[in-house]
């Protein structure tokens, strides 16, 4: 997505929000390996999140910085941490 369409970003970051409210029963049981994966994948095998050069940036930047999203994930982390040793 270009940085310039600012109608554009404004849509998907509501989106962002909506679908993460939609999908809460999901990203409570199972957020934070989801949200692991789309880091790595992102990260590592794609583009990355953000081409400032470029202008350009991910649709998927705005779903892991999105504080619903992320809020939502915190009881998935919070168990994860709880049963790995150390």
């Amino acid at each position: 997505m270009r940085i310039e369409n600012r109608l554009g970003i404004h849509a998907v970051r509501c989106a962002v929000t909506v679908g993460s409210l939609l999908l809460a029963p999901v990203l409570l049981v199972a957020g934070a390996p989801l949200r692991g994966r789309l880091w790595r994948r992102t990260g590592e095998h794609g583009r990355g999140l953000v081409a400032k050069e470029e202008g350009w940036v991910s649709p998927a930047y705005f779903v892991v910085t999105n504080a619903v999203f992320q809020t939502l994930c915190v009881p998935s982390e919070y168990v994860l941490r709880r049963r790995r040793p150390g």
